[in-house]
């Protein structure tokens, strides 16, 4: 066989030939090579025969006409080399035509072995993989280029095992076979778009970068930028890798990588099929999604990108339509398999997610809050309740200098006043009102008067006289903001300098609530009851030297406030060591004739029944009529005030015969009671000595 391959291959030599070329190949027609036996002849034709015990052909060499003599070995002569060494036998082969009955032409394909397919694909494909693999060797020579050459043309021609291979070895190390992965993408690319005469369907473009991109997002870390370039540096973006940037963004895992290279594709690549609308339209739906993670992510990126001016006009769009949806009566929202579904009622989330946006863009841009403002008043109350609970944070960031903010407050839409005074609440929850602030509210508050609610957020604004004419207004809101308003009022009293100071004291409030005319109107009277209650609870304020100069002020007005007794009980009740000064003020109310003012005798009279016995001194002062009443309602106190008189003799010389009288006292300060006593002793002494003179005179 070895012979015949030989041989072949000198069919394909040249006519001419190196004299010496022949002999190189000449041991190869014999068993044995043989140098030693190597002649010269003349220039005519060689002819090998083969052994006698063979039958067969003569071939004849007509291509080698100054071959030397070819010595010929016989079996025995082979189990001794070293005699055929030492004996030189020199054949001369003459050509007998005669002899000759054919020349047969040496056929190559004869002589090879035939090679089944599968062994060919593993020979193949084991040559493709020393190929990739020898990455270092073409680095080393200068040859990297040609060898990715030559891997592209071979997998773009014959594809199959040869792509799978190619895939498997670029995602092994992504990062190190980047470049093979472009090239690889643009000769696939070409061969989609028609660009090369080949067509091959077994893989396209679009299949070759899915996989790239899916091998990328399993390989590489969640942050690597490695998967964004392999998109941005793709020759075409198609629908099913939209598609699977959109798998990426509405998943926990691979959100932050979808989401940021739908960032850098709005950005770099605003042209071609899909371009930055298509890209700028899928980050904006995420912003509406389930994936809470997701969401957060896309809204981070919206609001950077919203800086760009030709980007914010569509962005605002689909902000103001997502703020839109709270208008219908029911919430269209995207569950996670993409369909649209309706829910029955609107919920926290549901609102959360059409306003999170939109939210978002208020201190971007201040002129939103009109559009808030507008949509506010048309929606229902529970939805109103929600919005107000999500706007905290960007009504802080806006500021109270906003001209926008200030616009909108003075100019408030009928139906959005909760939320201008939530607006309000949140910009002085920490700091006072600005001037332009305060000013806008008072302006607000001439256009509704009737409304003293807008007047709660800028109190400390406000002068004195304004907070006081409002406060009979105050007094008639709900529990909760009449306690908003005395905490902001007293709120710089509590030790907390980082406030502005109130422009009423403690004292002054709680004197102004005594003042309110609630005489006809007994609804305003509990409300001004249960705000002078709001006062006493803060004890820490309303000290006992704060309450007797409140009561000293109440006590100079005329009239007397009819919550006067009341609010001197109250302070008795809290600081029991006034008792003195209240037994003052009692004296000075007899004084003003107490009694012709029906609400305060009552408090009078109560006030007197829980201080005894120190009111008693005080009670012996009224006229003999009006004692003379309170000693007929409440029979018991007329003994404690003889009692009292017995007990202090000095009392009698300063109270009129009439008191004394009416109290059954004599002028010389015996009671009825005492004299009767006296009486009926003295006569028990008369008969005891009467018997004992009887008994003696019967002795006798």
């Amino acid at each position: 066989m070895t012979e015949l391959a030989f041989l072949g291959s000198l069919l394909g030599m040249p006519s001419i030939f190196d004299p010496m070329f022949p002999a190189t190949y000449a041991t190869f027609f014999g068993s044995y090579p043989s140098w030693m036996n190597v002649g010269t002849q003349g220039s005519e034709p060689k002819v090998m025969e083969k052994n006698s015990e063979d039958s067969g052909d003569v071939f004849v060499s007509p291509m080698i006409s100054n071959l030397v003599n070819i010595p010929t070995f016989k079996a025995e002569d082979q189990a001794e080399p070293k005699e055929c060494k030492t004996k030189e036998v020199k054949t001369h082969v003459t050509p007998t035509p005669q002899k000759l009955k054919r020349i047969r032409v040496f056929d190559l394909s004869n002589s090879l072995r035939e090679i089944k397919e599968v062994q060919i694909k593993t020979i193949t494909s084991q040559t493709f993989q020393r190929i990739l693999t020898a990455e270092k060797v073409s680095l080393l020579r200068g040859t990297s280029e040609k060898r990715i050459s030559v891997i592209i043309n071979l997998v773009c021609q014959f594809g199959g095992s040869y792509a799978s291979a190619l895939l498997d070895f670029i995602v092994d190390d992504f990062r190190a076979n980047f470049d093979l992965a472009i090239a690889w993408l643009f000769a696939e690319y070409a061969l989609t778009e028609n660009y090369c005469l080949s067509r091959r369907e077994a893989w396209s473009y679009e299949t070759c970068l899915t996989l790239l991109l899916n091998g990328a997002c399993e390989r590489l870390e969640s942050r690597d930028r490695l998967f964004t370039r392999l998109i941005l540096e793709a020759p075409k973006i198609t629908p099913s890798v939209m598609d699977n940037i959109k798998s990426y963004c509405c998943t926990e895992e691979k959100a932050f990588l979808g989401i940021n290279t739908l960032k850098e594709l709005i950005l770099k690549r605003p042209h071609g099929p899909h371009g930055t609308e298509d890209f700028l339209q899928m980050l904006l739906e995420i912003t509406l999604g389930s994936v809470e993670l997701a969401r957060v992510q896309a809204l981070h990126v919206t609001k950077k990108l919203y800086a760009k001016s030709e980007l914010s006009a569509k962005i605002e769009r689909f902000a103001l339509q997502s703020l839109q949806y709270l208008l219908s009566d029911f919430p269209p929202f995207q569950d996670d398999t993409g369909d649209m579904e309706i829910a029955t009622e609107w919920t926290e989330e549901s609102v959360n997610l059409c306003l999170q946006l939109f939210v978002s863009l208020l201190p971007l841009n201040h002129k939103l809050l009109k559009d808030l403002a507008m949509i506010y008043t048309s929606t229902t109350p529970s939805v109103k309740r929600i919005v107000l609970k999500h706007i905290d944070k960007p009504v802080r960031t806006i500021g109270m200098e906003s001209p926008e903010l200030l616009h909108l407050v003075e100019n408030c839409p009928v139906g959005a006043e909760t939320l201008i005074m939530r607006i309000l609440y949140i910009l002085t929850e920490n700091c006072p009102p600005s001037g332009g602030l305060v000013e806008r509210v008072r302006e607000l508050y001439k256009h509704n008067p009737s409304d003293v609610r807008f007047l709660i957020p800028v109190l400390h604004g406000l002068h004195k006289n304004e907070v006081l004419a409002a406060l009979p207004y105050f007094i008639k809101l709900s529990p909760n903001l009449v306690r908003g308003v005395f905490d902001r009022l007293l709120l710089s009293f509590r030790g907390d300098h980082g406030h502005s100071i109130s422009p009423v004291t403690p004292s002054e409030l709680l004197v102004a609530l005594h003042n309110i005319d609630c005489s006809n109107d007994e609804a305003l009277m509990k409300s001004a009851i249960k705000a002078t209650n709001i006062c006493f609870s803060e004890k820490s304020i309303y000290t006992q030297e704060v309450l007797a100069v409140v009561l000293q002020q109440l006590l100079d007005h005329t009239p007397i406030p009819v919550l006067f007794m009341r609010t001197v009980i109250q302070s008795l009740a809290a600081h029991p060591k006034l008792v003195s000064f209240v037994m003052t003020i009692l004296n000075r109310l007899i004084s003003r004739q107490v009694w012709k003012m029906p609400t305060v005798w009552q408090g009078f009279l109560r006030c007197c029944e829980l201080t005894k016995p120190h009111s008693l001194t005080i009670l012996l002062q009224l006229p003999q009529k009006q004692l003379i009443g309170i000693v007929q309602v409440d029979p018991g106190l007329q003994k404690e005030l003889v009692e009292h008189i017995e007990l202090y003799p000095h009392t009698k010389m300063t109270l009129p015969s009439a008191i004394l009288q009416s109290l059954g006292l004599h002028p010389t300060g015996e009671s009825d009671i005492k004299k009767k006593r006296k009486d009926s002793s003295t006569k028990k002494r008369r008969h005891s000595s009467k018997s004992n003179s009887q008994d003696k005179e019967s002795f006798n």
